[in-house]
């Protein structure tokens, strides 16, 4: 059928008894989309008149960030990055009488040689404190000041037996520190903390200082806390190239010949569910939840999509019983699972929303969710995730039913809420497949108002929203509007009602 500015009525009004109960998504600015300016466990710490630090970006080795310190002269005090506590997620101590190797790579230029006095070094050091509060010790690497600048990135790293703690630490920081009199500049980068022949030492997350606030990661090939990033997601970046919003998006580039199968991804930190909707709501037990994030796609390999299950990218969800920063791994039985979107068909594809459905587990004692973007085992190419949302739907379905992989069944297109309307409301479609789809607002008269979706669209749920203008911009009078999906899979047509 073409797609015309005039529409003829009357017209069949297709009807699906839903039952849904809408809820306001919650977009995430701060932790949602990746416009942070600081790295996520990061601070920092002191900076001195004269001293400047930045989350930089001219030099680093992996994930497109280092932590970098600009000391043209001495300062009146030390310059600083320093880590939040780095026991968190999946362990709440570093233990005792294990052996860690812990370091960082660096890289300098034009630094002061050959220090004779503390405050004239530049140094990491690893802190450690009990669950007391009393303070075990430290280990301190100072930075190789023999030679003004460095060739390329160098490893500083304690030797073996330097750092065996006689008690679990339960609050370990990292700093990155220049005395007052050091001079120069210095990026540390790709923190490394992990223990020695194959020893569990707890984690240090997020040792590449490439994620922003709120977010942290998981990349082959052994996560990412020994420093070694490889088979593709050493490519993994924050990035201008592309965003849905603002100005930056999350990019993975997965080479042809990568090894398999490695999946990984990088997460929203665990958020207590009363952070994750706005004021005045609140998830409860049993509540259907939609995840929702938007993904452009290019260099893509379709007929390995269509061969391989796992050639995909999707998203995870995790609950928690809490996300204390010494709760540790404390996920809920049945509560992880990881979904694969269904992309289009083609080698790229421009800015799209993808949706998966989750339920709160009952009577589990679930308080927090955690929300990862992930590429799977066998994807090839290179996909941009931006603007993750959540919308809690309550104690109903969302309106449409689901298959196993949380594919519609079938293709509808629910009542606006609200109806009626001023001058916002919402629209809900579901494909059960890959389609091209028109969603667009009629008058009465028949006459074309707005068009809210002209493009392909993968199987899954959608939300729309109109404000109430037509295509100029111009806010539209009270009265009857009419909208209509249309696609392959046939046309639907609904009534709402503005009042102003």
């Amino acid at each position: 059928m073409s797609r015309t500015t005039h529409w003829m009525w009357p017209v069949l009004l297709v009807t699906f008894a839903t039952g849904l109960a809408f809820a306001q998504a919650t977009d995430l600015p701060s932790v949602g989309g990746f416009e942070g300016t600081l790295p996520s466990y990061w601070t920092m710490g002191n900076q001195p008149s004269g001293a400047t630090l930045s989350w930089a970006t001219d030099q680093f080795r992996s994930l497109g960030h280092s932590l970098k310190i600009v000391k043209p002269a001495a300062t009146a005090d030390t310059a600083s990055w320093i880590s939040q506590n780095m026991c968190d997620i999946w362990s709440s101590t570093n233990p005792k009488n294990v052996d860690i190797l812990l370091g960082a790579y660096v890289k300098t230029q034009g630094v002061n040689m050959n220090p004779s006095t503390n405050d004239q070094r530049w140094y990491i050091a690893y802190d450690f404190w009990d669950s007391s509060g009393v303070f075990i010790g430290e280990t301190k690497l100072p930075i190789d000041q023999s030679a003004a600048s460095s060739t390329g990135w160098v490893a500083d790293t304690n030797i073996a037996g330097a750092t065996v703690l006689g008690r679990d630490s339960w609050t370990t920081i990292v700093k990155f520190v220049a005395g007052k009199n050091a001079t120069g500049t210095v990026w540390a980068d790709d923190f490394v903390f992990y223990g020695r022949a194959g020893a569990w030492a707890g984690q240090d997350w997020n040792t590449g200082v490439g994620v922003p606030t709120g977010w942290f990661y998981w990349l082959q090939p052994n996560g990412g806390n020994d420093g070694l990033l490889n088979d593709g997601f050493e490519n993994t970046i924050v990035t201008t190239e592309a965003a849905h919003t603002g100005t930056h998006s999350l990019k993975f580039t997965m080479p042809v010949g990568r090894a398999t199968p490695h999946d990984g991804w990088v997460a929203l930190r665990p958020m207590n569910f009363a952070d994750l909707m706005p004021v005045g709501s609140v998830i409860k037990d049993g509540d259907s939840l939609q995840l929702s994030v938007w993904v452009k796609g290019m260099a893509l390999w379709p007929d390995s999509a269509a061969k391989y299950g796992d050639w995909a990218v999707g998203m995870s969800r995790t609950f928690y019983t809490s996300n204390d920063n010494h709760s540790g791994y404390n996920a809920i039985a049945s509560g992880n699972t990881d979904y694969t979107f269904t992309l289009p068909s083609a080698t790229q594809f421009d800015w799209q929303q993808f949706n998966i459905g989750a339920r709160v587990p009952s009577g589990k004692g679930a308080k927090a969710m955690q929300i990862g973007l992930h590429v799977f085992n066998r994807f090839i190419g290179t996909v941009y995730f931006d603007d993750v949302t959540v919308t809690d739907l309550g104690g109903v379905t969302t309106g449409v039913a689901l298959n196993k992989d949380n594919v519609p069944k079938q293709y509808a297109l629910l009542q606006n809420y609200p109806n009626p309307f001023n001058p916002t409301t919402n629209i809900r479609f579901a494909l059960p497949r890959e389609s091209y789809v028109t969603l667009i607002i009629y008058n009465v008269l028949g006459q074309k108002v707005r068009t809210l979706v002209d493009n392909v669209r993968a199987a899954g749920i959608y939300d729309v929203s109109w404000d109430g203008r037509d295509a100029g911009g111009n806010s539209v009078g009270s009265g009857m509007y009419f909208y209509r999906l249309e696609s392959g899979q046939g046309a639907i047509v609904k009534k709402m009602l503005m009042l102003k």
